[in-house]
C-alpha cells in the first residue's frame, strides 16, 4: 500500500488507483531503472576489489648463453594476499641448471629444484588497513549506498507521481463544476430569451446572463488547460492515460486521517542512510591515509626444499628477512590525513543538519495534516449549507421573490465552496504524502 485511501467515492470512480499507478511507476519508470542498473554495476565494483585477493599464479624464466657461464633458471610461484592483517602467502617451485658465477649462486640448485612457502606479515604500515582492503570495504559501501539511492528515487518519484495524480483528479473535479455552472447558466440564458421574446424581461437581464455564460467559459478553459498540463506530466510515469476515467461520483467524499507514527526514526531514511555510509567511506579512506603516514616494517618467512636427494648440501633450509622503508617527508600521506579529516567534518555538519530538517519538516506535516482535514471537514459543511441556500434561492427565482443577480451569486458561492473543498482534497493528500515521503515509506 502507498498510503491508507483517504478517498471513498463511487465504485466506478476511478479507472487507475493508486496502488496501479504504484506499481507502474516502480516497474517502468526509466529513471528508477537508471538507479536500478547503477545498483547492479556496484556488484561489478566488488568482485573487481576483490580480485586482489585473488590467487596469483607467476612464472619467470632466465637463459644466459656465453663461453664461461652457459645457464639457465626457472622460477614459478602461487601468491595471495590474505585480506588478514595485510599478510601475503607464497609458494613455489625453482630450478637452476648449468654454470652460475660466484656473485649468482644463489640460483643454482639440484635437478629436481626446490619447492618453498612462507608468508609476509607487516608490522606497522599496511597492517590494520591497506589499499586493497580499504577499497574492497569502500565499494561495498558503495554498493548499499547504490541501494539506499534507489530507494530514495523510488520514494521521490512516487512522491510526484501521486501528487500529480491527486491534483489530476482534483483539478477534473473542478472542470466538472465549471461546466455544471456553464449549463446551469446556458438554460438560464435560453429560458430568457424566451421571456426577452415575449417582452417579459428586459435586454440587460439578458446581457448580464451573456457575460455570466463567457466568465463561467473562461474558467473551463483555464481548467482543462491545467488539466493537459497535469496530463503530460502524468504520462511520464503511466503510458497510456487511457485508464484514467474522469470521475463520476455524486460529490460525496469523505477524508479519514492516515495512522501516522508522532516521532521519526531517522536513521532508517534513505537520505540519512546515504549520508551515513558517505562518512563511513570517509573513515576508512582516513584510516588508510593515518597508517600510509607510518613507516614501512614487515616481517618474511620463507621455508625451503631442495627436491633432489643428493644435494651437496642441507636441503632444508629457513628463510626470515626484514623490511624497513622511512619515508623523509612524506608530505602526500600527511595532506591526505588533513584533507580527509575535513571532509569528515564537514560530511558530519551535513548528516547533523539532514536529520533535524527531516524531523521537523515531518513534525509540521503531521500538524498540516490535521489542519487540512478540519479544513475539509469545515468547507464541506460550508458546501452543504451554500447549497441549500442556493435551491431555496431558485424557488424564490421561480417563484418571483429573486432576481437573477441574486441568483448567480448563489450559484458562485456553491461552485466556489466545492472548488475550495476539492483544493483542501488535494491538500490533503499531499500533506500525506510528504509525510510519507520523511518517513521514507511511499
Amino acid at each position: 500500500m502507498i498510503f491508507i485511501a483517504a478517498l471513498f467515492v463511487s465504485l466506478n470512480a476511478l479507472a487507475l488507483s493508486p496502488e496501479e499507478l504504484r506499481e507502474s511507476v516502480l516497474k517502468n519508470f526509466p529513471l528508477i531503472e537508471e538507479a536500478l542498473m547503477k545498483y547492479e554495476s556496484t556488484s561489478g565494483a566488488v568482485t573487481s576489489a576483490e580480485g586482489e585477493f585473488d590467487h596469483k599464479l607467476k612464472f619467470k624464466s632466465r637463459n644466459r648463453i656465453e663461453e664461461q657461464y652457459d645457464n639457465q633458471y626457472f622460477e614459478t610461484t602461487l601468491e595471495r594476499n590474505t585480506g588478514i592483517r595485510g599478510a601475503g602467502l607464497i609458494a613455489g617451485h625453482r630450478q637452476g641448471a648449468g654454470l652460475f658465477p660466484f656473485y649468482d649462486g644463489k640460483y643454482k640448485t639440484s635437478s629436481a629444484g626446490e619447492i618453498f612457502a612462507g608468508i609476509s606479515i607487516p608490522i606497522l604500515r599496511d597492517s590494520s588497513t591497506d589499499e586493497a582492503r580499504t577499497n574492497l570495504n569502500v565499494v561495498k559501501l558503495e554498493r548499499t549506498q547504490a541501494e539506499e539511492e534507489v530507494k530514495l528515487k523510488q520514494n521521490l518519484y512516487l512522491h510526484k507521481a501521486l501528487s500529480l495524480y491527486y491534483k489530476w483528479i482534483a483539478e477534473e473535479r473542478i472542470l466538472r463544476i465549471n461546466k455544471e455552472l456553464l449549463a446551469l447558466a446556458q438554460k438560464r440564458a435560453d429560458m430568457l430569451q424566451k421571456k426577452f421574446d415575449r417582452g417579459d424581461v428586459e435586454k440587460v437581464k439578458l446581457v448580464d446572463t451573456g457575460r455570466t455564460i463567457e466568465k463561467r467559459r473562461a474558467e473551463i478553459q483555464k481548467s482543462e488547460a491545467k488539466l493537459l498540463s497535469l496530463e503530460a506530466g502524468l504520462l511520464l510515469f503511466v503510458d497510456d492515460l487511457s485508464r484514467m476515467s474522469k470521475i463520476t461520483d455524486d460529490g460525496t467524499v469523505r477524508l479519514i486521517k492516515p495512522d501516522l507514527p508522532p516521532a521519526l526514526i531517522s536513521d532508517t531514511l534513505p537520505q540519512v542512510k546515504i549520508l551515513s555510509l558517505e562518512l563511513e567511506k570517509g573513515k576508512l579512506k582516513e584510516k588508510l591515509y593515518e597508517q600510509s603516514k607510518l613507516p614501512g616494517l614487515g616481517v618474511d618467512v620463507l621455508g625451503a626444499r631442495e627436491l633432489s636427494g643428493h644435494a651437496p648440501y642441507d636441503p632444508d633450509s629457513l628463510q626470515v628477512g626484514v623490511r624497513f622503508d622511512i619515508p623523509l617527508e612524506n608530505r602526500k600521506a600527511k595532506g591526505k590525513t588533513v584533507e580527509q579529516s575535513y571532509k569528515l567534518r564537514a560530511l558530519e555538519k551535513r548528516l547533523l543538519y539532514t536529520e533535524r530538517e527531516l524531523l521537523l519538516n515531518y513534525k509540521n506535516t503531521l500538524s498540516i495534516i490535521d489542519l487540512h482535514h478540519q479544513r475539509f471537514e469545515t468547507v464541506s459543511s460550508e458546501v452543504e449549507k451554500t447549497r441549500t441556500m442556493a435551491r431555496a434561492e431558485e424557488t424564490r427565482f421561480q417563484m418571483g421573490g429573486s432576481d437573477l443577480f441574486v441568483m448567480n451569486l448563489r450559484e458562485l458561492d456553491v461552485s466556489d465552496a466545492e472548488i475550495r473543498r476539492w483544493n483542501s482534497w488535494y491538500e490533503f493528500h499531499q500533506a500525506v504524502l510528504d509525510a510519507k515521503l520523511y518517513q521514507g515509506k511511499i
